[in-house]
């Protein structure tokens, strides 16, 4: 059972590291306005992302308020 934790641990940290496009050398070689406009492109993402998760999180809440009635 532990080991099976700790497959499925390395797997997700599999996963995220395509995620990271840019390691340290290759990002500090940008110039600054490359890094502040990635920067900038990754923030809109999350954001996103989130909106998203609000927005169904509000609509599932919806729909259970509306079933207690």
């Amino acid at each position: 059972m532990l080991f099976k934790f700790l497959f499925k641990k390395k797997k997700k940290k599999l996963k995220e590291q395509p995620d990271q496009k840019f390691d340290i050398d290759n990002w500090m070689n940008l110039t600054k306005e490359e890094r502040l406009e990635i920067d900038f492109n990754e923030k809109n993402k999350i954001m996103k992302k989130k909106k998203a998760l609000l927005k169904s999180i509000r609509e599932e809440y919806i729909k259970i308020k509306k079933g207690d009635n």
